[in-house]
């Protein structure tokens, strides 16, 4: 097989095809072809399908022998693009396609027909034809009476067909008309030649001469006369789509002796009927049909009514002595219509039904009709399939009985706003229900809706969109566990409004076009589960507003990260923290977001904790350097503790400093305290008494001054055994009651040499640095405040 359609190939070239001597299907169709080549199909003799439909191939400027290497071909579709021209295919074309069982062709001769070459083609058994045609005669397919399917579609021209136009297709068993200007009834008419015949199907789709310019006074009439040949065929399909039927009488379908016996599947669609439908309930009946479809009768824009549109049944259902008919026990008031398709006893409908009926589609059928009353079906043992959608039924408040079989039923775009809770309580096999857009009231669902489905338990599909919805009840799809379908798009949810938990086999839940701005960790957690245990469950949250603000950082974490299959590429319309209208995919990095959002907060936590983190360390340095001030302050306050004065001590200062380096201490610095600042000093090398111990004498000299003096030199910090004595017993000297009772005096070049644990007593205001060994103002001042205070 090779399918080469839907190209923009322009040519067959000879030897094409010529290494594929085993190829049987061929497809060339959809494409620009308008040159074959005289061997372009050398090799093919294994082929039997070839289609070249839809190419732009003029067969008057074709070699009538380039398909003779084609045998055993069994179809040929050569119907071309209305651009191809106006010739027909040339029946020596065709001689030496012996096998041919299927063939479809152009046809623009003004009368249609098919000369004695076709007696050939023995095996012929499906013809399509289409073309410019105006005239069908009774011999237009008296050489090809050997068809069992005849197709006749696009034919716009056509303006006659004779009565015996059919009368050689003794064997034909399907027949298609599509598109074909001539009024529906005139084709019913020529059907007289299959009369107590046996036929699979007639097709019938646009068979109409007011197909742009409807006109219900002219044509699209019915009447049992025009139906007394096809309801004589013994049929298994009929199709009547498109013919702009407009009126059925009452009895068109009055003679269905041979229908009830051969009829399995009617198919009447887009024919705007006018008046009541319920002229086609006796169809129901047919004993055999398994498969009715009435549907899109309805037009939005009704501009012609010629007929009434209530019959005597909706006038029966508008009456409200109905209501009282069974009032008197003793009397029985029954109506029998429509050879029993329906009738009314004791207030309750009965629609009696074809017990092989499995599929009824009423869509856009009727227009106006309550079911406040009680319906039984009578018969529909075998019913599974019911579609009433887009249309006028209304009232939902009556007993619904005899579907315990109905598997589907399709009631969307019906007037549900009245529904009673119990009005689907004995659809017990109910599987597939649709009611979007339906007007449900939503308060009465917020209220019922776990009561309305309690007894559909096989319950696997449901819709339930645009119905402005805002809420369920609680345990709501407590007895649905076998739901995989569900759809709630176009309501008002919030959130997910129904337990999870209740649909363990749930595999698409539709959410999209609600109002949801995100979804809490709950339910997100719930969402997740059921994914755990049923995989590849599908989420659909497009349409929704969501939100991508500071406060959704989890939410949208979570749409990034889930396993869940979520639509439109994980990508939707959300707000962000400014108001402003994004979508999700542009916070697919989250941590640029989070920055945004909380960037600035926790850089303040940070600098703040920072700023404490350097407080307390300085707070810790400055105590550790300050501990004696603290402790005497502190005693000071909470204690009986006072500091200690000059007055406490016997001499002012204590003046420490290296023998190498005694001229400025001895001399120009004690001259200075002596005599500027009045203050007592004690100097080892003068006030030490020779006939005491040293150390003793330095550590008493020490605990007798006001104030202790260390001129560190280098000579004072890095060679006297006694300087570090001297400092020692200075930093054991120093307590709460005088904190600030030794000061340094030290060069600068000597700063480094100071010992940690001496300056870890020492107050930084307490240590003098000074360039040179020498007393200037500043110096003076600076030891004043110092000594004294």
């Amino acid at each position: 097989m090779i399918l080469l359609n839907d190209n923009l190939l322009t040519r067959l070239v000879n030897s094409t095809f010529v290494h594929f001597s085993h190829l049987t299907h061929l497809d060339l169709s959809n494409n620009e072809i308008s040159l074959i080549d005289l061997l372009a199909f050398d090799g093919l003799t294994s082929l039997k399908y070839l289609s070249l439909r839809h190419n732009s191939i003029s067969f008057d400027a074709v070699s009538t022998i380039i398909l003779k290497p084609l045998n055993n071909l069994q179809l040929l579709d050569l119907i071309q693009q209305p651009s191809a021209g106006i010739t027909d295919v040339s029946v020596s074309l065709l001689q030496s396609l012996t096998k041919l069982r299927t063939l479809a062709i152009n046809t623009f001769n003004s009368t249609l027909y098919f000369g004695p070459e076709f007696l050939n083609l023995t095996h012929l058994e499906v013809l399509e034809i289409t073309g410019s045609t105006r005239y069908v005669t009774e011999s237009s397919f008296k050489n090809v009476n050997g068809l069992k399917e005849l197709i006749v579609r696009d034919m716009q021209l056509l303006k006659q067909m004779d009565d015996k136009v059919f009368v050689h297709l003794d064997k034909l068993t399907s027949l298609t008309l599509a598109y074909v200007s001539i009024d529906l009834q005139r084709v019913l008419a020529l059907l007289w030649p299959f009369k107590g015949r046996s036929m699979s199907e007639i097709y019938f789709e646009g068979v109409t001469t007011t197909f742009y310019m409807p006109d219900p006074m002219k044509n699209g009439y019915i009447t049992k006369k025009d139906l007394m040949y096809i309801t004589d065929i013994c049929l298994d399909t009929v199709t009547v789509i498109e013919c702009n039927i407009y009126y059925i009488t009452a009895n068109a379908f009055s003679n269905r002796i041979t229908w009830d016996r051969c009829l399995r599947n009617i198919y009447m669609s887009r024919n705007p009927l006018i008046g009541s439908s319920f002229f086609l309930f006796p169809l129901v009946l047919l004993q055999n049909l398994t498969k009715l479809t009435v549907s899109d009768a309805i037009r939005t824009c009704q501009t012609f009514s010629p007929f009434p549109r209530l019959s005597l049944v909706e006038h029966f259902f508008q009456d409200t002595s109905l209501h009282y008919l069974s009032l008197d026990g003793q009397t029985k008031f029954k109506n029998n219509l429509a050879n029993q398709a329906l009738s009314i006893l004791n207030g309750t409908f009965y629609l009696y039904v074809s017990k092989n009926l499995i599929s009824w589609n009423l869509k856009r059928l009727v227009s106006d009709l309550f079911l406040r009353l009680d319906v039984t079906f009578c018969g529909a043992d075998n019913l599974q399939y019911i579609d009433i959608s887009d249309s006028g039924f209304n009232t939902f408040t009556g007993h619904l009985r005899g579907l315990s079989s109905l598997r589907t039923a399709i009631v969307s775009g019906n007037d549900i706003s009245i529904l009673s809770e119990y009005f689907l309580d004995e659809l017990y096999g109910l599987e597939n229900l649709a009611v979007s857009k339906c007007q449900l009231d939503r308060n009465f669902i917020a209220l019922k809706s776990a009561r309305i489905l309690q007894n559909t338990t096989k319950l696997k599909v449901l819709d339930i969109s645009n119905n402005s919805l805002n809420g369920l009840s609680q345990g709501t799809f407590s007895q649905n566990s076998e739901l995989l379908y569900l759809s709630l798009s176009g309501n008002q949810f919030k959130d997910i409004p129904f337990d999870l938990k209740f649909t363990p086999n749930l595999k698409i839940l539709d959410l999209s076009s609600n109002i949801i701005t995100s979804l809490t960790p709950e339910t997100t957690m719930a969402v997740d589960f059921l994914n755990s245990k049923n995989k590849l469950f599908q989420l659909m949250l497009n349409g929704n507003i969501l939100s991508c603000g500071c406060h959704d950082l989890s939410f949208l974490q979570w749409l990034n990260s889930t396993l869940v299959r979520l639509d439109n590429n994980r990508n939707y319309t959300c707000m962000n923290k400014d108001g402003e209208r994004t979508n999700t995919l542009t916070f697919s990095d989250l941590d640029s977001l989070w920055r945004q959002c909380w960037g600035e907060l926790f850089f303040y936590i940070a600098m703040i904790t920072l700023c404490l983190y350097v407080i307390g360390v300085v707070l810790i340095f400055l105590m550790l350097r300050n501990k004696n001030f603290l402790v005497s302050y502190f005693l000071q306050i909470f204690g009986n503790f006072k500091l200690h004065t000059r007055l406490d001590y016997k001499t002012d200062v204590y003046i420490a400093y290296s023998e190498e380096d005694y001229r400025f201490p001895c001399i120009e610095l004690r001259e200075h305290l002596e005599r500027n600042l009045k203050l007592s000093t004690f100097i080892i090398d003068r006030d030490l008494l020779a006939s005491l111990d040293k150390a003793s004498g330095i550590v008493d000299a020490i605990n007798s001054c006001w104030r202790v003096l260390l001129v560190c030199s280098k000579s004072f910090l890095t060679d006297e055994d006694w300087s570090m004595f001297t400092m020692r017993s200075a930093m054991y000297a120093e307590s709460p009651a005088n904190p600030a009772r030794i000061v340094l005096m030290v060069h600068t070049s000597c700063l480094f040499l100071l010992p940690t644990e001496l300056l870890s007593v020492v107050n930084d205001e307490n240590i003098l640095v000074v360039s040179e060994w020498r007393i200037n103002y500043i110096l003076s001042e600076t030891l004043r405040t110092r000594l004294t205070a």
